[in-house]
C-alpha cells in the first residue's frame, strides 16, 4: 500500500481520505501482479490458509468493500462511480443489501459491528469535520474526539467500546472510547498511530507508521507488541476476536498485498483465489473473516470467508 507518514485534514471521503486504514484501494490500483507464492510461505516462515470465500458486492456498484461482520450482518461501503471518490455505507443481511443512511452525510463508511448490531463508521457532512458515528437501533450519534480536526470510528466490541483515529495539530493518533471518555493511543516513536479493532478483553490492534515504515501492533493493557508479518515491507493489523486471533494485510517484498491471520503465535497468509490483492479487516469468534479483494481488472469486491 501507499501510506503517508503525516496526515492532513481530509477534504472528501473515499480515495482522498488521508487516514490510511480506510484508503484500501491504493495498493492494488498500482497495477501490480500478485506473486504465485509469498516469500514467507516458500521459506517456511508462515503457512497458507485456505477459506471458502463468497463475494458481497452492492448491486450496480463499481467498487464494494466489507469491513466487519457479526455473523448475521456485514458492514461496508460502495461506490457507484469509481471516478467520484465518494462512498456510501451499506449493510448486508440474509442476502439483502441496504444503504445505511447516515443523517446529513454526503459520504460514509460502515466499519464495525458488534453482536448486538451496534454499528460504527465514519462520515462527512457538508461542513467539517469528518467524524465518526454510532448507530444503535435507529438512533445515530456522532463520535468526535475532543479538539480533533477529524475523527474516524473503525471498530467496536460487544461492550460498546469504540476504537479509531483522530487528527490534531500534532498528527494522527489512535483512540479508544467507552462512549463518553476518550483515551488517545500512540505507539512509542511513531508519527502516526491508528487503532482499528478491539475485542471483549479490551485488546486493541492497529498500525503505526514513521517516515520509513508502517507496521501492526496489538495493545494489551498498557503494553504494545509489534505485529509484523515475516519478510513484509509493511503490515496492518485490523481485526481481533475474543480468542486473540488477529486479521489484517501486508505488503510483500515485491509490493503485492495479501491478507493474513495471526493465531497461536503463528502467521498464515490468506489470498482470494485469482485476486491481485487481498486485504482482511476482521475475524469473528467463529473464525469468519471479512475484507476486500481486487480482481484482474483491478475491480474491488467485498468478501466473506469461512
Amino acid at each position: 500500500m501507499t501510506h503517508r507518514a503525516v496526515a492532513q485534514a481530509p477534504q472528501r471521503l473515499g480515495r482522498a481520505v488521508p487516514v490510511g486504514l480506510l484508503d484500501l484501494r491504493l495498493s492494488p490500483r498500482a497495477g501490480r501482479t500478485a506473486l504465485a507464492s509469498p516469500d514467507a510461505v516458500t521459506q517456511g516462515l508462515a503457512t497458507a490458509k485456505v477459506f471458502a470465500f463468497a463475494s458481497a458486492d452492492y448491486p450496480g456498484a463499481a467498487l464494494s468493500m466489507l469491513f466487519d461482520s457479526n455473523g448475521t450482518t456485514a458492514v461496508g461501503a460502495f461506490e457507484f462511480d469509481s471516478t467520484s471518490a465518494l462512498v456510501t455505507a451499506f449493510t448486508f443481511t440474509g442476502g439483502a443489501y441496504e444503504i445505511l443512511s447516515v443523517p446529513g452525510s454526503i459520504a460514509s463508511y460502515a466499519t464495525g459491528i458488534n453482536s448486538a448490531g451496534l454499528i460504527v463508521g465514519t462520515y462527512e457532512a457538508l461542513g467539517p469535520p469528518v467524524r465518526g458515528f454510532v448507530k444503535n437501533g435507529s438512533t445515530f450519534s456522532d463520535v468526535v474526539f475532543p479538539g480533533a480536526t477529524a475523527t474516524q470510528a473503525l471498530g467496536v466490541n460487544n461492550a460498546g467500546q469504540i476504537v479509531g483515529t483522530h487528527i490534531d495539530t500534532l498528527g494522527e493518533h489512535g483512540f479508544v472510547s467507552d462512549g463518553s471518555a476518550f483515551t488517545s493511543i500512540d505507539f512509542p516513536g511513531a508519527t502516526v498511530t491508528a487503532a482499528a479493532g478491539i475485542n471483549a478483553a479490551g485488546d486493541i490492534v492497529g498500525a503505526w507508521a514513521n517516515s520509513t515504515t508502517m507496521q501492526g501492533f496489538v495493545l494489551r493493557g498498557s503494553v504494545f507488541t509489534p505485529i509484523i508479518f515475516p519478510l513484509a515491507k509493511s503490515t496492518v493489523a485490523y481485526g481481533i476476536n475474543d480468542n486473540g486471533d488477529i486479521a489484517g494485510f501486508y505488503v510483500d517484498a515485491a509490493g503485492n498485498t495479501h491478507g493474513f491471520l495471526f493465531a497461536n503465535g503463528a502467521f498464515s497468509t490468506v489470498d482470494v483465489a485469482g485476486a491481485r490483492a487481498t486485504e482482511l479487516t476482521s475475524i469473528n469468534n467463529d473464525g469468519l473473516v471479512t475484507g476486500t479483494f481486487f480482481d484482474a481488472q483491478n475491480e474491488g469486491h467485498g468478501v466473506i470467508g469461512q
